[in-house]
């Protein structure tokens, strides 16, 4: 019931943001949707079932956790309500530092670059991710989850807020300047992470944080304006091209390709 019920909110919010970047649009005349959409979608749907099955593997674990209290958090045996604090303070840290070690790492790298290749962003960025790295990520966060012993409420509950987050910070949306400024010191924003996806490596190796702003001011990686202003003036990879960029093909066989 739940699987269901979130299957129609992720696309109502993903189709109401398609629609507003229409309405109030951040970089209007770079869309190049015929070029980008295909490839962005094509990419959405191999990852369904995989999307689908990594927060089934990641809460069923969880669960088991709980039940059988294995992990640190049931061994000291934390109430519910402190223990749900701090298993989504873990799991945005496990989510910052493994995106992180995505960027540092060479093999991680190869998988994660296909997400960066995109010369523009908006909602269906979000889709664009490489299957391997959408069963790698999985890997890594669930052992985490496991030895922690997080909270199944909590795991339900940050995995949709990155969801819904990480569709808001990719849309291709002209925010108010004062909204972004109040919401910028705790949370991730679009333009925060628009940087991210900057062309040049020093501010795409920034803005790790996918709902949490705080995490990049504390280790040092955060970036609050691009070296040609507000926002970068280009996007994407500058060893990836355009025409590989909009390739479907292409783009599942970018890790092996130099």
């Amino acid at each position: 019931m739940f699987e269901q019920a979130w299957f129609f909110a992720f696309w109502g919010i993903f189709a109401m943001l398609a629609l507003l970047e229409r309405l109030f649009p951040q970089r209007p005349a770079q869309a190049d949707r015929g070029r980008r959409w295909p490839t962005n979608f094509g990419l959405g749907i191999l990852n369904s079932v995989i999307a689908s099955l990594g927060p089934a593997l990641t809460v069923w674990s969880t669960q088991w956790v709980a039940n059988y209290e294995v992990g640190v958090l049931n061994w000291i045996s934390v109430p519910w309500w402190p223990a749900f604090f701090v298993s989504v303070i873990i799991q945005s840290l496990a989510n910052y530092g493994l995106h992180l070690y995505a960027h540092v790492n060479p093999a991680l790298w190869r998988l994660h670059r296909i997400h960066h290749s995109d010369v523009h962003l908006d909602v269906t960025s979000t889709l664009r991710h490489h299957p391997l790295e959408v069963i790698a990520m999985t890997l890594l966060l669930t052992p985490i989850y496991v030895i922690g012993g997080l909270s199944p409420f909590a795991i339900v509950f940050y995995e949709t807020a990155d969801q819904v987050f990480g569709m808001v910070t990719h849309a291709d949306l002209r925010i108010p300047d004062q909204i972004e400024r109040m919401l910028r010191p705790l949370f991730v924003t679009p333009s925060i992470h628009r940087i991210h996806h900057s062309a040049i490596q020093a501010e795409t190796n920034s803005n790790y944080g996918g709902v949490f702003s705080f995490w990049d001011r504390l280790f040092g990686t955060f970036c609050g304006a691009s070296l040609h202003g507000k926002t970068p003036v280009a996007l994407g990879l500058e060893d990836v091209d355009q025409e590989l960029a909009g390739d479907f093909i292409g783009q599942l066989k970018l890790p092996w390709h130099r």
